[in-house]
């Protein structure tokens, strides 16, 4: 129960996240649209691509919930239409864009709490289409499964439109 419970915090984070609820009139104003930050700049971006072939991770590949950690810890990423959220349990909620950089596939977020631990990391799926490893620049490479059990649910929804450019 405990667990079932976690996912679905985990999961609403993400559905809100993507629904891009409470951010109307952000604190970002100034920044381009695909502006990154100093410290996470393209130049540093790791070179491999996804699924270890030397290509770019196929947009759809990447798709969907994925889960990975423990019960106590959960680890929720959901990718819909180029938008990206992650949660780590209740202690942090991150959303940003797959972009290609230097020819792979890469999560670039934001995270609420100001952790750049997971801020920008590689999408590598696996060939089976059940994993999904992500090598966080400034952290750990997580194997995450695909969620097919019910327990993360995407919402349906349209891609988000681009930011006005300032």
């Amino acid at each position: 129960m405990r667990k079932a419970v976690q996912f679905a915090g985990a999961a609403a984070v993400a559905a809100l996240l993507l629904s891009g609820c409470g951010s109307g009139s952000g604190g970002d104003s100034g920044k381009k649209d695909g502006a990154t930050a100093p410290g996470n700049a393209p130049e540093t971006a790791p070179t491999s691509a996804g699924g270890g072939d030397g290509k770019a991770a196929d947009p759809a590949a990447v798709e969907g919930a994925w889960k990975a950690g423990t019960a106590a810890a959960p680890l929720v990423l959901v990718v819909a239409k180029g938008t990206v959220a992650f949660s780590n349990g209740h202690q942090a909620a991150c959303m940003g864009t797959v972009q290609k950089i230097a020819g792979a596939s890469v999560a670039v977020l934001k995270c609420t709490d100001g952790d750049t631990t997971r801020t920008m990391g590689t999408l590598r799926p696996g060939a089976d289409g059940k994993t999904l490893t992500v090598d966080w620049k400034n952290g750990p490479t997580e194997k995450y499964t695909r969620s097919t059990d019910g327990s993360i649910k995407i919402p349906d929804m349209p891609k988000l439109p681009d930011l006005p450019k300032s």
